[in-house]
């Protein structure tokens, strides 16, 4: 029978129902059977509620714990972590130029070519809730020579490492250790993820612990299509996206949402200058000339196409970079401080409109503070006041505050 008959009776009788008067006793009546020539209503799926949140804000927890328990397919699981130090057996390898004396073989050499350590092992075990062993893994010291100095890992004293998370569609449980020289700035970070057969999927460089550190954290994307290891990003089936560049240090590498990251780079290296016996006397960061003035932050997608790129010199460096920003839901805007210059705008949904608006094109603050704006501080070398229109993002009025104590 042909769809138009039937919705013509359809809104016929509807009509004709909504018509007849009804008492508070009355039964809803059972609807006629429909046609098996006619289709289901679609019932549309729920709209996706808004993305407020702030993702170049996230971070790791300070403290890591060693005894966790989380589930895998609704199942109960718990997992340990340990590492313990074996000083009856010592491990020796060449110097890279970081360890020092401190830690020499022979500590009568007037320059120390080897440095020794204790042994070291690392121990993972994943229990069901029944107590059962599902996995157990040990790594031991020389196992991260491939992606740390071997002559930090060798110092270093032996710490559990920080349960990252399970992440089955990325390889399984995920992990972050650090590898340094005790006591001090100098070390590395190392990623790596185990299925749960204990079979290593992903091992490799992280960041720096200090000087050279990038400003990033390891962590799922939004929506769980990749993960940021700050060396790279891995990808669900895909090979991984190496974001270290050549004669540059990686400063950021933060996501913007669930298919955008940021990378910002410091270009340049360090060159060494020796005296006339050979020993290193100084160093210093040195920028080819070619790279002075080119684009250094990149907006990229997932596949590693670039949607925006921009010149931003706003981070500081010390002990790792950071790079003084808000986010504000609002707007649905990241504001980036260079505090030569001014903010550098990138709109979440589409980041291809990044933009920038130098100081001199913002009004100065004069009270009061208007209900249509949104207020935030920056600190870099001097702390700024900044207050945004809620309806135009780039309309900004600002003061510069006294830095506290």
């Amino acid at each position: 029978m042909p769809h138009s008959w039937w919705r013509f009776l359809f809104i016929s009788l509807a009509l004709a129902a909504s018509c007849q008067p009804s008492t508070p006793t009355e039964q809803g009546t059972t609807p006629p059977p429909v046609p098996d020539s006619m289709q289901p209503a679609v019932v549309l799926p729920a709209p996706r509620a808004p993305d407020t949140v702030d993702w170049m804000g996230k971070g790791l927890p300070e403290k890591a714990a060693t005894d966790t328990t989380f589930q895998i397919d609704g199942k109960l699981y718990r997992l340990r972590l340990s590492a313990t130090a074996d000083s009856a057996h010592m491990l020796r390898v060449k110097v890279s130029g970081r360890t020092g004396e401190a830690y020499a073989a022979d500590s009568s050499a007037p320059e120390p070519e080897v440095v020794q350590g204790p042994a070291g092992r690392y121990l993972i075990q994943l229990q069901d809730a029944a107590g059962r062993t599902v996995l157990r893994k040990e790594f031991h010291k020389p196992d991260f020579y491939a992606v740390a100095p071997p002559d930090e890992v060798v110092v270093s004293l032996p710490a559990p490492p920080q349960f990252l998370g399970y992440y089955p569609n990325m390889g399984g449980l995920a992990f972050w250790q650090l590898l340094g020289i005790p006591d001090s700035d100098v070390g590395t970070y190392v990623f790596y993820m185990l299925d749960l057969r204990g079979q290593v999927r992903e091992l490799s460089f992280g960041n720096q612990f200090g000087e050279g550190r990038a400003d990033c954290a390891p962590l799922p994307a939004p929506g769980g299509a990749a993960f940021l290891t700050c060396d790279r990003l891995l990808r669900v089936g895909r090979p991984p996206l190496p974001l270290q560049k050549p004669h540059a240090d990686l400063a950021l590498a933060r996501f913007l949402s669930d298919s955008t990251l940021l990378t910002i780079y410091q270009y340049g290296e360090y060159a060494v200058t020796y005296d006339s016996a050979g020993h290193a006397e100084s160093m210093e960061w040195k920028v080819p000339p070619r790279m002075q003035n080119q684009p250094n932050a990149f907006v990229l997608n997932f596949e590693g196409m670039k949607l925006a790129q921009f010149r931003y010199q706003g981070f500081s460096e010390g002990l790792g970079y950071t790079v003084p920003r808000a986010y504000v839901p609002t707007t649905d805007t990241y504001y980036l401080l260079d505090e030569e210059r001014g903010l550098q705008l990138i709109d979440k949904k589409n980041p291809t409109a990044t933009r920038e608006v130098k100081f001199r094109q913002m009004s100065r603050f004069r009270s009061p503070r208007k209900l249509s704006e949104v207020r935030f501080v920056l600190t870099a070398g001097s702390q700024y006041e900044f207050y945004v229109d809620k309806s135009r993002p780039e309309r900004i009025r600002y003061r510069r505050l006294p830095l506290e104590g």
